[in-house]
């Protein structure tokens, strides 16, 4: 049942946005009743808080994957990116309600928020070993982390909203997504001199 409500409301709040979905709402999807949903979540926030941490769970499992079998911090990288692009692109619920909700309308602290907070310190700290092993040369390390992030993040969102398809002309999703990383990514020194 937990699983039901989970389901039935991540379709709700994508498809008609958090403030216009109610718990009776999310009951009548799935044909329970309304009082009954309180046995399993307090409110509305703690299921898309939920729901959330799905979803970075999933990102996160790949980073900790990347750190795993990428030594290379600079190819992790590029891993990741083309990681995160996919999982827009793929789990477009999942991506819109990790963050295209507002912050607060979640709960960001606690062990509810637990692995947005590892995603973001795992791609922190590939970044780190980058800039640590000279490939962006001199640059403060919150500078790049911020700055790939946000470029990666812009790409996330214009591919899940379907602005890159619709825009375009390259139907080859694939070629275009390696042109990207390798543009945004072409000052970086895959091995620089020590």
């Amino acid at each position: 049942m937990r699983r039901r409500i989970l389901d039935a409301a991540k379709s709700l709040f994508v498809r008609k946005g958090f403030d216009n979905v109610s718990m009776r709402g999310i009951a009548t999807a799935i044909e329970y009743s309304p009082a009954a949903l309180y046995r399993y979540f307090r409110n509305k926030r703690e299921i898309l808080t939920v729901l959330r941490e799905e979803g970075f769970e999933r990102i996160v499992e790949a980073q900790r994957e990347g750190e795993e079998q990428i030594p290379d911090p600079l190819e992790r990288l590029r891993e990741g990116g083309r990681g995160y692009i996919r999982f827009a692109l793929h789990e477009p619920e999942y991506y819109h309600l990790m963050f295209c909700t507002g912050c607060h309308e979640v709960n960001l602290e606690g062990a509810c928020a637990s692995n947005s907070m590892e995603s973001f310190n795992l791609f922190g700290r590939t970044v780190t070993e980058c800039v640590d092993a000279g490939c962006f040369g001199n640059v403060p390390v919150e500078a790049a982390i911020f700055a790939l992030w946000s470029a990666l993040h812009g790409l996330a969102n214009l591919v899940h909203t379907g602005r890159v398809a619709i825009l375009s002309a390259d139907k080859d999703f694939d070629r275009l997504l390696e042109g990207i990383l390798a543009f945004s990514l072409r000052g970086a020194t895959p091995h620089p001199a020590k």
